[in-house]
């Protein structure tokens, strides 16, 4: 059921970067209370999550006028469609408030959509009649950007700033970054803060490893740089955005610095099976004199026509049936229909096919609290107790790779309601600041398995 988006809004944040500074992590993001202007722009952006859900399931329903996948057109319709109709009634009379031709075209744009996944019309239709809703309510954001998506911009957009040089190779970039040197910490099993003085090292040296058409961070990967001293692992970083890092003496004068990165080991839906299979390799041309440190590589260069940056955190939030706060973290609970996977076992990707019986592909989407930026690399589970039978079940989800990096597991649901309980044990990533990503975070939600959303 996952396929690449393909909704244009363009998106244009410029972040100031900083030679010699590293990011700041982002430590705590308290909740402040929304504006009533931030709250409107959030109801717009669900809207516009909802159109691009309906779009991508449709994509995978239809043929040639003729439902060849049930479940995915029940999921575009009543996962999509019906709640993008609910939202857009709930929010037209302060649109048309604002901007009365928006508001007609939105009015007018969601009918004509009705009206084509009614009559099973070409995906390429209804692609096109999201685009123009979409595009009529992009004036209702500031900047053509939800309050939800902001920070994962600017994530993205420090990172571009930052990057002294990209490189590409198969399916990654690798950017370039360079940094004074500085602490970087971590937490132990038992939750203790360590964080080791960078003696005797010239830099933070830095490695951003991203999808080569999202600029998406990939985490799980094995990143090795070598300027011909030995290969140095360089352990993932979380700051104003994630890399890989360390603090390293880099040799005086000009000098080729070799970086390799294995496939990242998180688990695949099927449409990105082909993706990140093989080891990515750069090779980058770097001077030092003293603290400055140039490369000769270019600047990073623009994603895929047709991606929009934050466009997999608005589908995570639009998917999702509830969130909730918990933590440092924003849980999404999301149920669908049963669908294959591809889990990581014996150092290969072996498939995960849905079984006889099996009802339902259970999913978490694991947000940063404050910022909405996508978490990896943490240990999901689920529990699930039937109010009638009492039964419980706990579930160990796996990290995934699709349209948006979720928690997953394809399995059998027994019917009626249950509380599932969530519990996300952070990732084990260097911080520059004690605080953040420390205790394991419970969610509890309500749902009554044999309905769906």
């Amino acid at each position: 059921m996952r396929f690449a988006p393909a909704l244009l809004l363009a998106v244009l944040i410029a972040a100031p970067g900083c030679d010699q500074q590293p990011a700041k992590s982002h430590q705590e993001h308290p909740a402040n209370p929304k504006s009533a202007t931030s709250a409107y722009e959030d109801q717009v952006g669900e809207l516009v999550g909802y159109l691009r859900f309906t779009k991508n399931e449709y994509a995978a329903a239809v043929r040639d006028g003729k439902v060849v996948d049930q479940r995915e057109f029940d999921e575009a319709t009543t996962m999509g469609l019906k709640p993008a109709e609910r939202a857009w009634k709930a929010l037209a009379a302060t649109v048309e408030s604002k901007d009365a031709a928006a508001a007609k075209a939105v009015t007018a744009g969601i009918a004509d959509l009705r009206k084509l996944v009614d009559g099973l019309a070409d995906a390429a239709r209804v692609s096109d009649a999201v685009s123009a809703v979409s595009k009529a309510l992009e004036g209702q954001l500031a900047g053509g950007v939800a309050p939800a998506l902001r920070a994962t911009v600017a994530s993205v957009a420090a990172a571009d700033s930052d990057i002294k040089g990209e490189l590409v190779s198969g399916d990654y970039r690798f950017g370039f970054v360079a940094f004074a040197p500085r602490k970087i910490g971590h937490y132990d099993a038992a939750g203790v803060w360590a964080a080791e003085e960078p003696k005797g090292a010239t830099h933070l040296l830095g490695i951003v490893v991203r999808e080569k058409g999202t600029k998406r961070a990939l985490a799980s990967t094995k990143v090795t740089a070598d300027w011909g001293a030995g290969p140095v692992e360089l352990g993932s970083v979380w700051g104003d955005y994630l890399f890989y890092g360390a603090n390293v003496a880099l040799p005086e004068g000009s000098f080729t610095l070799k970086v390799e990165a294995e496939p990242p080991t998180i688990c695949r839906h099927g449409d990105s099976m082909a993706l990140f299979m093989t080891n990515g390799h750069a090779e980058f041309k770097v001077t030092r004199h003293g603290a400055e440190v140039t490369v000769e590589a270019p600047r990073p260069g623009p994603v895929n026509d047709g991606y929009r940056i934050g466009q997999d955190v608005e589908q995570a939030i639009a998917e999702s049936m509830e969130t909730k706060e918990e933590g440092d973290y924003r849980l999404g609970f999301i149920a669908e229909g049963p669908e294959p996977i591809w889990v990581w076992e014996n150092g290969k990707l072996e498939a995960h096919p849905a079984k006889e019986g099996d009802t339902h592909h259970l999913e978490v989407a694991l947000l940063e609290r404050g910022t909405n930026r996508i978490v990896m690399a943490a240990k999901v589970t689920l529990e699930m107790k039937n109010k009638t039978s009492g039964a419980t079940r706990t579930v160990e989800l796996h990290n995934l790779l699709s349209d948006f990096a979720h928690y997953g597991q394809t399995l059998k649901v027994e019917p009626g309601a249950c509380t599932v309980t969530v519990k996300a044990v952070p990732p084990s990533v260097g911080l520059f600041e004690e605080g953040k990503f420390r205790s394991t975070a419970t969610a509890v939600f309500e749902w009554n398995g044999g309905e769906g959303k």
